[in-house]
């Protein structure tokens, strides 16, 4: 859905080092928890020295998050040839969002610390931010701002708004239902997507059509 610019050798020798960790973490991860697993297990099993773990990956949340990157980007080649047949945005975004609830109701363990390590990343340098080698091509932001394109080229939403930041207004919104599920595990999911997917398209203001509500008139008291 975006173009990338081809990688050199050391880049490509790069990642296949940090991919070979991350589905090292991860296995460890299913098998024990992920709060159980160490930096120090997952340099042991994946035989490299601690140093290099850390090079790659200057805490344990990282390895998490670039191995969600690698899932994600696989997920969404999956997706994209059955989303072409989806024509409108809002069928389309909710096809993307009933697979990420599906996910996220599989693996909610895991949800809490990425996203703590995303939101703690946010304009900070390289120091938190090995896991943007793959979330650069795997982010599903990407998928969102090609929704949006899609549903300006056919006239279903406003062109008179960049569609990268629609795509980033969306994928908070995203990110806002699935911060209110992790707090109410109650809440299910898809019905939180569905919804976000409605206020992104529709709005929270009253429809034109339709005549506001007055507020009821404060009763008065006895005296």
């Amino acid at each position: 859905m975006s173009a990338s610019q081809p990688l050199g050798r050391r880049d490509r020798k790069r990642l296949q080092t940090m991919e070979q960790l991350a589905r090292t973490a991860a296995a460890l991860f299913e098998a024990h928890g992920y709060e159980a697993v160490t930096m120090e297990q997952i340099a042991a099993t994946a035989d490299v020295a601690k140093g290099t773990l850390y090079n790659h990956f200057p805490v344990k949340e990282a390895v998490l998050a670039h191995w969600l990157h690698l899932e994600l980007a696989t997920n969404l080649a999956m997706l994209h040839d059955q989303l072409e047949t989806r024509t409108g945005f809002a069928e389309g975004a909710r096809f993307v969002l009933d697979h990420s609830a599906d996910w996220c109701e599989t693996h909610p363990d895991y949800l809490a610390p990425y996203l703590r390590f995303r939101f703690l990343g946010i304009g900070i340098g390289t120091e938190l931010s090995s896991s943007r080698d793959s979330e650069q091509l795997s982010d599903i932001a990407d998928t969102f701002g090609w929704l949006i394109r899609r549903g300006q080229t056919s006239g279903e939403i406003r062109d008179d708004l960049d569609p990268g930041r629609l795509a980033i207004a969306f994928h908070h919104l995203y990110l806002g239902s699935m911060l209110r599920w992790l707090a109410d595990p109650r809440l299910k999911l898809r019905k939180e997507f569905a919804a976000t997917v409605e206020l992104f398209l529709h709005g929270a203001a009253v429809p034109a059509h339709v005549s506001p509500k007055t507020s009821p008139k404060p009763r008065k008291r006895n005296s």
